[in-house]
């Protein structure tokens, strides 16, 4: 029982250096962060990534991309959004307006999947560099080990 209780701690020590790692949900609502089960907004998220250049790099484009599609879509949907209000009012709709409203927010699509991927990429490459310091400050070895008392599993660090 105490090898095993040993070797639980150990396993959970070597868990406890990736708790830093940022995750990505996606929502009907946008994008959720989370650190330690802290959520984390645009702007938070800049300020943990900024000890990886690259990635935070990565998360700025991704924010102004985010903001420029959000805009595109607000400004696309209430222009498809006011002839369908006239009509219900029975008023004449201008339906000029609903197919500029509908290109403007086919232009915001390519922003959308432009911010998707670039924070994709930046939260990727930020928790591979926390992994990899981690493993250069601890490389464990581990190897089984049989003799007349059974099998078991040891760890060099």
């Amino acid at each position: 029982m105490k090898k095993v209780l040993i070797l639980i701690t150990g396993i959970l020590f070597l868990n406890n250096s990736f708790g830093q790692e940022i995750e990505l949900k996606l929502s009907l609502l946008g994008y959720n962060f989370s650190q330690n089960g802290q959520r984390l907004n645009w702007k938070e998220l800049a300020t943990v990534t900024e000890s990886h250049v690259e990635a935070n790099m990565l998360i700025k484009k991704a924010k102004s991309h985010n903001t420029i599609s959000s805009v595109l879509s607000l400004i696309g949907g209430g222009l498809i959004g006011i002839p369908i209000g006239q009509s219900i009012t029975d008023q004449e709709p201008n339906w000029i307006l609903a197919y500029i409203g509908g290109g403007v927010a086919v232009i915001s699509v390519p922003f959308t999947f432009s911010a998707f991927n670039k924070v994709n990429k930046g939260i990727d490459k930020y928790n591979l560099s926390l992994r990899s310091t981690s493993k250069s400050v601890m490389k464990p070895e581990f190897s089984i080990i049989a003799d007349r008392n059974g099998l078991g599993i040891s760890i060099n660090f």
